[in-house]
């Protein structure tokens, strides 16, 4: 670079070179960050041949190695070069200035930089201050020797401290930035499109993206690019997972693709993706690592021992050992894939096998949800509405109280970004019901009474509970998952989402999933499992709805049947819900009983309404007269339990006697 670089303007430069050479050459400008500190870093010795000390400069923006016509001359002096070891060629140098040049000739120096040593061709280029110019050529060779020593990250994390000025050169010549603040940041910020651009359909694209001008970090740090979380996020768009350098003004490139069949736009400064730090190896005491692992092998070895059956025979005791996962790390290594939602410390199986059931977790990490609305879109199946009587209808919306609107707004925002609904304007509307859970969230219902009153019905059966729960004799180890939103794991016609319109205060919806309440769908989800697991069902687990229960005698078959249920699953792009997967357990519980190898027994949370019941509680209310509809509520309640109470029809015929008399007998 001149004296005279810092005043030309690249922008000039730039037009003027393009406009210099032929119109069929690709211009490649590289941006120049100008450093106004620390100048004497880039200036170190270089030890020639063991025998003359030059003057060099680090320069990682010079693709070659080039030396002074003075410095030549210093090294024709002292014997270390001959004229005969300099070879003519035809290459031109191009500044970042714009000046061009020609060397004089090309030869090899065998240098020593930072104790360093290599060979490395040099250009000899005519009116260079620098004795030498040391390129990106013989900084990779640099790097690459200093990070054979063992200290070497040690030393670039610690420099900063020691010595800033060497921390800057180190952290430069590595490419890595260390956080001067407390704690570095988790999210960095978010990247907005530069330009609008039109998606293809089907195909990826890679669009380019900018940060905010308040970012943190500064170019050339390594960051990591995730799909945005941003609710105003493009729909139907799939952002790539990368890992980038930040360019100077903030721009990172974005992979996008378009899985759609139609094109679709997106507009200037949309949000696309979040940029989080990226955490390198450096920030780590690499002795500590080492001893941890080392310790990880000792307890292996020692655990392994410990656990072994007196009866275990050789080869398998050595299996054991080498599928042997510390319960430690299963639990991170369930954590690092967002899976750490999974109840794998209750069940009673061994370390082995347990590392077995975590290296299948991790082979289908894809089918378990991140989170409440997270559900899948099953693949070939589509929910149809058949309706008797085509007349339109339209019914009014419940009023709702304000203090709940922003629970609503916030509902209907995450179902809409979900695809789960849509704006509507359809002529058939049944109103929306707000039904809130145990912990605080809401659940939107539609009353569809209406429209399931004009329905033809499906005549297809649900499983008998009693023939489901008979086939689980004589298993050992159950596991029970349950789909993630379960119905809205199915598409809706897209002729037969006009009949699904809900209305309130904020308008019109319509679903694009199988919403609850509709008649039929129990029967299209039944019908999508018996599909998908065929005659597996009764056989090797049993589905009721979107409840899933796998049996099975010993540890190995379990898994077996737990892998095909996990291909299925993911084959017809469906998802389970984390917080209500059990794996491989001894006793669990499954629709409203409790299962284990001992035989099938009621819940006792679910007849704990039964059992506290007393006489009172049947009675009119401030009455000793019997009330004919508690009465009917508690036979109802019992009779769903009679087979698991002996006698269950002799001791309810009084009853029942009264379900049918005048109220003024007494119980």
């Amino acid at each position: 670079m001149s004296p005279d670089s810092e005043d030309i303007d690249l922008e000039s430069v730039y037009s003027d070179f393009c406009s210099s050479v032929d119109d069929k050459t690709k211009v490649i400008f590289q941006n120049v960050q100008r450093l106004n500190t620390n100048d004497d870093l880039f200036f170190t010795d270089v030890l020639v041949q063991d025998v003359v000390l030059l003057r060099g400069m680090l320069d990682s923006g010079s693709m070659a190695c080039t030396m002074s016509s003075c410095a030549l001359s210093k090294l024709m002096e002292t014997n270390v070069l001959s004229s005969d070891d300099v070879v003519p060629t035809m290459l031109t140098l191009i500044g970042c200035g714009g000046q061009r040049t020609s060397p004089q000739g090309v030869c090899d120096v065998q240098m020593k930089v930072f104790n360093c040593s290599f060979c490395v061709p040099a250009l000899i280029v005519d009116g260079q201050n620098a004795d030498l110019i040391l390129g990106s050529n013989v900084i990779k060779h640099l790097i690459h020797d200093m990070k054979v020593s063992s200290d070497f990250w040690g030393k670039v994390s610690d420099s900063q401290g020691r010595d800033p000025d060497a921390g800057a050169l180190m952290q430069l010549l590595c490419n890595v930035e260390s956080w001067k603040g407390t704690d570095p940041p988790t999210k960095v910020g978010t990247v907005k499109l530069k330009h609008a651009v039109t998606l293809e359909p089907m195909k990826e694209h890679m669009v380019w993206g900018k940060l905010s001008s308040d970012k943190t970090l500064s170019a050339g740090s390594t960051v990591v690019v995730e799909p945005s979380t941003a609710r105003t996020a493009p729909r139907n768009v799939l952002v790539g997972r990368i890992v980038v350098s930040l360019w100077g003004d903030g721009s990172t490139p974005v992979k996008v693709i378009n899985p759609s069949n139609k094109p679709i736009c997106l507009r200037r400064n949309c949000k696309l993706a979040d940029v989080y730090t990226c955490m390198a190896l450096e920030d780590f005491d690499v002795d500590c690592l080492d001893m941890s692992v080392q310790q990880v092998k000792d307890l292996r070895c020692n655990e392994v021992d410990t656990e072994k059956p007196a009866n275990c025979s050789s080869k398998l005791c050595e299996m054991e050992r080498q599928h042997y996962m510390p319960h430690g790390l299963t639990s991170s290594a369930l954590s690092s894939l967002g899976l750490q939602d999974i109840d794998i410390d209750s069940n009673s199986l061994t370390p082995y096998w347990r590392g077995k059931l975590v290296e299948l977790l991790i082979k289908y990490e894809s089918i378990f949800s991140r989170h409440g609305l997270d559900c899948g879109k099953a693949k070939g199946f589509v929910h149809r509405i058949c309706l008797s009587d085509t007349k339109p209808f339209r019914l009014p919306y419940r009023r709702l109280s304000p203090s709940h609107y922003e629970k609503l707004r916030e509902a209907l925002d995450d179902m809409e970004e979900r695809d789960i609904i849509r704006k509507s304007a359809s002529a058939y509307v049944s109103p929306l019901v707000l039904v809130w859970k145990r912990n605080g969230d809401l659940r939107l219902c539609t009353d569809f009474r209406w429209l399931n009153a004009c329905t033809v019905k499906d005549a297809h059966p649900l499983p008998h509970q009693a023939d489901t729960l008979a086939a689980l004799g004589g298993n050992a180890f159950f596991s029970t998952m349950d789909l993630t939103s379960g119905y809205y794991n199915v598409e809706m016609h897209e002729n037969d989402k006009r009949f699904t319109t809900f209305t309130m205060s904020f308008g019109l919806y319509e679903y694009n999933r199988l919403p609850q309440g509709l008649c039929n769908s129990p029967a299209t989800l039944m019908r999508m499992m018996m599909n998908i697991f065929g005659y597996q069902n009764f056989m090797s687990m049993l589905c009721y709805l979107d409840d899933i229960l796998i049996f099975a005698p010993d540890e190995q078959l379990a898994l077996e049947r737990l892998d095909m249920v996990f291909q299925r699953l993911q084959a017809h792009n469906l998802k389970l819900s984390q917080k209500k997967c059990h794996f491989m357990k001894s006793s669990v519980k499954f629709l409203g009983h409790i299962v284990s190898s001992n035989g099938i027994a009621i819940d006792p949370e679910k007849v704990r309404a039964i059992v506290d019941i007393t006489e009172q509680d049947l009675m009119e209310d401030g009455t000793d007269i019997p009330s004919q509809m508690k009465i009917r509520t508690f036979l109802g309640m019992v009779v769903f339990y009679q087979q698991y109470i002996e006698g269950c029809s002799r001791i309810s015929r009084p009853l029942f006697a009264l379900t049918g008399v005048t109220k003024d007998r007494n119980v």
